[in-house]
């Protein structure tokens, strides 16, 4: 990357991802240093039986795969001592026009025909052989998508290879000699039961929400995967960068590779394979466009950059679907609350509240539709940790589910015990005025108040009638327009923090980081606030409302002077 337009990256990197010193280009494949330290394959073998039986789609010369293509190849098909698969799912990333769709056609042929079943080891060489009835599945948001795949796939078959394997296409189902078949993938679960699946393919799982049916799709292929004997059938998507906010199949793939790579995941099976531009380069400086371009493309040596570059320039394509398609790169929704890869950035896991330290907390209260969250934010620095966020749970375990008062009782009485809590705000419902939520932490909040108006140097609510920790802000409630106001400079402080100032750090907790990329700003009469999509959304954001009403708080104590001092033992009015 040209010298003008490089930046260091090493502060911006997201878990996972490495710089490559070639072509600047953010990488995420798991590559290994050392050819030595990469793990059994059958990759090689596959490799080489691709390119001795297809060819190009649209020239029909025999097929060759990048090197990129060739390393995810490898690690695709690595397998355990126990000749199980390494990865049981992954996800190939890549910029319009890299791709994607002919190399995971071939990947189709070999799941069908090629020699992609463990059958031993020869030294310490893992050996495949073809599936003997396999079938492979391929599903996208329409059938349109889900056949250009397959018609793709068909195209590569050399001749020889459709004479030796007896291949006869079709627009929905292609087959081979023996029963073994490539078919389209069907939303109805009766319709896809049958011999078990071998492997299936999603294409352009950006595509693929819940209103548009392509969620629903995807949970049935991962189901069809998971009935595969012995563990053989796996998942893999093809996709271009997700829009964030949209709740796609592409969206929930990045954000649970993102825990495995962060280590908040239980197994790390999910192969993620990006190629993209840093994130400091912008569309507008002619440099850094180029020097984005070059580096998401930068495997892929058959591209007209100046094709790709008046593209990304067009005034009719919105910029963020240029930042997805030719960069590869997830764009910051416009309507986002922050930079989703931002705010990641700031993940300092390693960072500990010590016992005895100065915090402010706040709680955000629900009682049963959205979450009850609690965050401490350390006086000192400000930084942010996620002390309990209860939510309702998916599926029929949810059926009259309530928060549980106990379990946030018990929660806020260690917080307590443990750290010199010199401010403390709940919340005790939604921003819509709902007196059954009030009522639901009544008790809970004049329980607080007694048992630790002695011990909070400044009161959430002040005054003779106030209370020491409640922060109500509903509007109908005295004072509530007041406490918006106060909220609304503190969403928008902490936005700067983390946009702009980069000093807000926080303790990589996966709920807080899905609940933040989930906000959306609000504006009111006093500037931008932060809310979720739509009132009736499940996507949450209570744990990002809780982490900026405890900065709020610690705001607060420091321009009281007390932010310093030690624990008081009485309040002082």
């Amino acid at each position: 990357m040209p010298a003008d337009v490089a930046a260091p990256v090493e502060a911006e990197l997201l878990p996972g991802y490495r710089a490559d010193p070639a072509s600047g280009a953010w990488l995420t494949l798991p590559w290994p240093d050392r050819v030595e330290d990469l793990p059994p394959s059958l990759g090689p073998q596959i490799i080489h039986w691709a390119e001795e039986n297809l060819v190009h789609h649209l020239t029909g010369a025999p097929w060759r795969y990048t090197p990129s293509q060739r390393r995810f190849i490898h690690l695709w098909f690595a397998v355990r001592p126990d000749g199980r698969w390494l990865y049981r799912s992954g996800v190939r990333r890549g910029a319009k026009g890299t791709g994607k769709d002919t190399c995971g056609a071939t990947l189709a042929l070999a799941e069908a025909v090629g020699p992609v079943a463990f059958a031993g080891w020869e030294g310490a060489t893992p050996v495949g052989v073809p599936y003997r009835l396999a079938l492979v599945q391929i599903g996208a948001n329409s059938e349109a998508q889900a056949r250009d795949l397959l018609r793709v796939a068909s195209a590569m078959v050399s001749g020889a290879l459709a004479e030796d394997t007896g291949f006869d296409r079709g627009d929905t189902r292609s087959q081979f000699a023996g029963g073994t078949r490539i078919e389209l993938l069907t939303r109805s679960e009766a319709s896809s039961e049958g011999d078990p699946v071998t492997a299936v393919i999603l294409n352009e799982s950006h595509h693929m929400t819940r209103t548009s049916g392509g969620q629903a799709l995807a949970a049935v292929a991962r189901r069809n995967a998971a009935k595969g004997p012995g563990g053989r059938a796996r998942l893999l998507e093809l996709t271009n960068a997700h829009l964030p906010g949209e709740g796609s199949v592409a969206e929930d793939s990045f954000d649970a590779w993102q825990a495995q790579v962060a280590g908040r995941a239980k197994r790390a099976d999910i192969l993620y394979d990006s190629r993209e531009a840093p994130s400091h380069l912008r569309l507008h400086i002619e440099a850094e466009l180029e020097a984005g371009i070059a580096a998401a493309y930068s495997d892929s040596p058959w591209t007209d950059l100046e094709r790709i570059r008046d593209e990304a320039q067009d005034l009719r394509v919105p910029a963020a679907d240029s930042v997805r398609f030719y960069f590869n790169a997830i764009p910051t929704n416009e309507l986002a609350w922050v930079d989703a890869r931002a705010f990641d950035a700031l993940a300092r896991p390693q960072l500990n509240i010590a016992d005895g330290d100065p915090v402010a907390l706040f709680l955000d209260c629900s009682k049963s539709s959205d979450a009850t969250a609690l965050v401490a934010s350390r006086i000192t620095d400000g930084h942010v940790v996620v002390l309990g966020g209860w939510q309702r749970p998916h599926g029929d375990r949810g059926t009259g589910w309530l928060a549980p008062r106990p379990e946030v009782d018990a929660a806020v009485r260690l917080a307590f015990s443990r750290w010199d809590v010199r401010w403390f705000g709940v919340d005790p419902s939604p921003a819509r005025d709902d007196e059954t939520e009030a009522q639901y932490w009544a008790g809970a909040i004049d329980d607080w108040h007694r048992n630790f108006r002695a011990q909070l140097p400044l009161w959430a609510t002040p005054g003779r009638d106030g209370s020491a920790v409640l922060f109500d802000m509903r509007m109908s409630a005295p004072g509530g327009r007041e406490r918006n106001r106060l909220f609304t400079e503190a969403a928008e402080r902490c936005a700067a923090d983390i946009d702009q100032e980069g000093s807000l750090t926080w303790d990589g907790h996966p709920m807080l980081r899905v609940h933040v990329h989930n906000a959306r700003h609000r504006e009111n009469v006093w500037g931008t606030t932060l809310g979720k999509q739509s009132r009736g959304s499940s996507r949450l954001v209570d744990l990002a409302v809780a982490m900026v009403g405890a900065r709020l708080g610690r705001r607060l104590i420091l321009n009281a002077g007390i932010g310093e001092t030690k624990r008081r033992t009485g309040v002082v009015w």
